[in-house]
Formats: structure tokens, C-alpha cells, sequence
């Protein structure tokens, strides 16, 4: 008489990818917002010449530690009507 084969089972790595892939939400984009530590201002750019060191257009604050805001796309499209730029 034959021998019966088992069935193949599923390896359990697989079977856990699963379920971390069911659980996991969806990564929603983030946007980063740089502003001046002394105004407030986000009008601030890097110094050429300077490395890190960063500088504020609107105070003239110059230095290295800037405070930085990481936004959701919703909320970054409501920065940016606020200020007043033309989002397309």
C-alpha cells in the first residue's frame, strides 16, 4: 500500500506577513516646514558657504537650530491657502 503525502503548509514568515500587512495603515505623505526659532517666520533659507547654518529673511536670525513641522498633505494644503499660495 502507498504511503499518503501530507499537505504543504504554509510557512508561518508567510503567514505572519500577512497578517503585519493587514494591520499596517496606509503612510499618509508628510510635508516638512521650516521656521525661524526667533519670529516664527517660515521665510528662512540655508546660508551658501555656511554649512547648516540657516537664516531668517524676515528677522535675520542666523543659526542652526531650526524649528521644523512635519504636516499631513490635508494640513499642508491649509498652510498653503493661508498663506496665500496658488495651489494648483
Amino acid at each position: 500500500m502507498a504511503k499518503k503525502k501530507s499537505k504543504i503548509q504554509t510557512p508561518t514568515w508567510l503567514l505572519e506577513g500577512e497578517a503585519e500587512s493587514k494591520t499596517k495603515k496606509k503612510t499618509e505623505k508628510t510635508f516638512k516646514v521650516r521656521r525661524c526659532p526667533k519670529c516664527n517666520s517660515d521665510e528662512i533659507s540655508v546660508v551658501i558657504g555656511e554649512v547648516g547654518v540657516w537664516e531668517c529673511r524676515e528677522c535675520k536670525w542666523k543659526g542652526k537650530d531650526v524649528n521644523e513641522d512635519e504636516l499631513t498633505e490635508d494640513e499642508f494644503m491649509i498652510y498653503l491657502d493661508e498663506k496665500g499660495e496658488e495651489v494648483a
